[in-house]
């Protein structure tokens, strides 16, 4: 991800935030970190983007590829831009939770640090298996909703996509998105021996170090 992002927009500032152990990504200009004791992840990753110093920028889960340059979106107004779902998620038992976490919070866009301080404050109220898991997107949701701030939807296609076959042709995407299952196809596309002239050296040579350790 930090390598697909250097690439495509090679002036960024790049922020690893994480917790006190965790290895600096090479790539990666600053390192914020927090204490973390391994539990109630959508907390710790809620803290982490209510004390972030940056008002502008753009924040991308680690299993991003970002293909094409994302700072064209803040040409647009707004105060946070969220990627919204096409479909519908649906649990176990079968109920649709879409309504309750339209937005996939893969891929964001943010003009304003108060926006994750209320959801953060948000996710603090909401019950504790929230604290554990879907409460970044339940809580982005809430403060959406609260009607403080400029919210603007953005379509996950093509900002935020999730392929839906290893051999689907993704070109022409902003970023794409290989949660889940998708992380052993995210190594292989980004390791795939590289075209006559084509870029791309540098991400292959970090995916491989990072996935080897694994």
């Amino acid at each position: 991800m930090v390598a697909s992002a250097r690439r495509t927009m090679s002036g960024a500032e790049i922020v690893q935030m994480t917790d006190q152990s965790t290895a600096a990504v090479p790539g990666v200009d600053t390192l914020v970190r927090r204490d973390w004791d391994g539990g109630k992840l959508m907390v710790y990753r809620m803290a982490h983007l209510a004390a972030l110093e940056r008002e502008t920028a753009v924040l991308l889960d680690t299993d991003i590829i970002v293909q094409r340059p994302l700072d064209h979106v803040f040409d647009q107004p707004f105060d946070v831009a969220l990627t919204v779902r096409s479909h519908s998620i649906h649990q176990e038992d079968g109920t649709d939770i879409t309504a309750e976490m339209p937005y996939n919070t893969g891929v964001m866009f943010t003009r304003r640090t108060a926006f994750w301080t209320k959801a953060f404050e948000l996710l603090l109220g909401m019950p504790e298996q929230s604290h554990d898991w879907w409460g970044d997107q339940l809580s982005v949701k809430r403060a959406a909703d609260t009607g403080l701030f400029r919210v603007l939807e953005l379509p996950c296609d093509p900002y935020n996509y999730t392929p839906n076959d290893e051999q689907e042709a993704i070109e022409e995407r902003y970023a794409v998105h290989y949660k889940g299952r998708r992380k052993d196809w995210m190594r292989r596309r980004a390791t795939a021996p590289a075209a006559p002239g084509a870029g791309g050296g540098i991400l292959a040579n970090l995916l491989k170090s990072i996935f080897g350790r694994r």
